[in-house]
């Protein structure tokens, strides 16, 4: 099964700085682009996020043969501790940065590999939107083919972010979506 090869490799690989924890925060404002899940179902990008608390969001494309299924198996980690504590959930996201190849059917296809559970939204923003989405998020990459791997971490309620680039342990990542505030909508 692919999961046990990207497990593999994953836990072979150095893991980044634990200073991302105390990286400085960004104020990001995605545009609300239509975004389609694994599932076909369409609605805003900040729309559905918004009210969902702490998210981590990875980028990826399902044809990648190189650092995509580790980013995403670094997701699958955090998935699976959560699962495991039975805490409160952190929305996972990965989003794809290939709109020609990674339709719904692709995605569905591709998270299949992972077992997800209903809080890691596959995410594409379809051809007119990957850009301007990808924009709002401040990532931009000269080639897909060629991307770092890359997290932000904050939520959409306040739109703070932090930027982590690299192959951060899954604890990590929890760590630092368990620390942003409560928003208080107002």
């Amino acid at each position: 099964m692919r999961i046990f090869q990207v497990l593999a490799i994953f836990c072979a690989l150095p893991f980044g700085p634990a200073s991302a924890a105390d990286a400085p925060a960004e104020l990001l404002m995605p545009p609300n682009i239509p975004v389609t899940d694994k599932d076909g179902h369409t609605e805003g990008f900040v729309t559905r996020l918004r009210p969902r608390g702490p998210v981590i969001i990875s980028f990826f494309y399902t044809s990648c043969e190189s650092l995509c299924d580790v980013t995403n198996g670094i997701l699958y980690g955090v998935d699976q501790i959560i699962r495991e504590e039975r805490s409160e959930p952190i929305t996972l996201v990965s989003l794809s940065i290939d709109p020609m190849s990674d339709t719904p059917d692709a995605l569905h296809a591709n998270a299949a590999n992972f077992s997800p559970s209903k809080e890691w939204l596959w995410l594409t923003a379809g051809m007119r939107g990957t850009d301007p989405l990808l924009d709002g998020l401040g990532v931009s990459f000269d080639s897909i083919f060629a991307h770092d791997p890359m997290f932000l971490v904050g939520d959409f309620c306040s739109s703070r972010f932090v930027r982590v680039i690299g192959l951060p342990e899954p604890a990590l990542l929890i760590e630092m979506a368990r620390k942003i505030p409560e928003c208080v909508a107002g």
